[in-house]
């Protein structure tokens, strides 16, 4: 008993109708997933702002340091070579998402060392 294929075209790709069969399993697995769907932005929001904490506090401490020093925009751009208006903003938005080459320019600039340090969850 050979089963009737639906298929249609579109352009030069060859679409397959899924069977009765198929179709409800893939509406099953749409269901299930859009039950999850709430939980795991959930927990996605929580991992980035997490990480985007950790990342503030790190800028923070270079802003500091750098005002402890006495040093302006102008000097940290001259050092590092980004404009007075890039340093303004890393230091100030929070959604700042710097590279590790810039946050190490602005550790240099300051006479510091960037330390990236890995440990396990828990």
């Amino acid at each position: 008993m050979t089963k009737s294929l639906k298929i249609r075209s579109l352009g030069k790709r060859i679409y397959r109708e899924p069977t009765t069969e198929q179709a409800e399993k893939y509406r099953r697995i749409r269901d299930m997933i859009s039950s999850e769907i709430p939980e795991i932005k959930a927990e996605a929001r929580a991992i980035r702002q997490g990480r985007q904490a950790k990342m503030s506090e790190a800028i923070q401490l270079l802003k500091s340091e750098r005002e402890l020093r006495g040093l302006s925009l102008a000097d940290v751009g001259q050092r590092t070579g980004l404009s007075k208006s890039a340093i303004s903003k890393l230091e100030n938005n929070e959604d700042a998402n710097p590279t590790v080459n810039t946050l190490t320019k602005y550790a240099d600039a300051l006479g510091m060392t960037l330390g990236i340090v890995l440990t396990e969850k828990g």
